[in-house]
């Protein structure tokens, strides 16, 4: 016959479950990364734009996450510290979402 599937569970299966927390993080780190970048380039033009860079290279990430946790979370990580070693002061909120968003999405089963 068929199987009883209980309503009150959640299907948590690694295929099925969505990695939401690590796409807005993601996402949320990019914009904060964009905005500093595009602070600096006021005063450094050429780190503004590897700011710049490192913030879109991190939106990616967040939304290459989605399809494989792993190497979404490799790419978060390393766009938060390339953002961080761009523009030290002006990305550190950008670098912590970011940076949180990759371990997130490495660690999470």
């Amino acid at each position: 016959m068929g199987e009883m599937v209980d309503e009150g569970q959640e299907n948590t299966s690694p295929e099925k479950r969505t990695r939401t927390i690590e796409l807005a993080l993601g996402i949320a780190g990019g914009i904060f990364g964009l905005l500093g970048g595009t602070f600096a380039l006021i005063f450094i033009p050429e780190l503004g734009i590897s700011a710049i860079l490192a913030s879109v290279v991190g939106i990616v990430g967040a939304v290459y996450v989605t399809r494989n946790h792993t190497w979404g979370g490799i790419i978060l990580v390393i766009s938060s510290i390339w953002l961080l070693i761009s523009i030290s002061l002006f990305g550190v909120v950008g670098f912590i979402l970011l940076l949180l968003a990759g371990l997130i999405a490495i660690f999470r089963k």
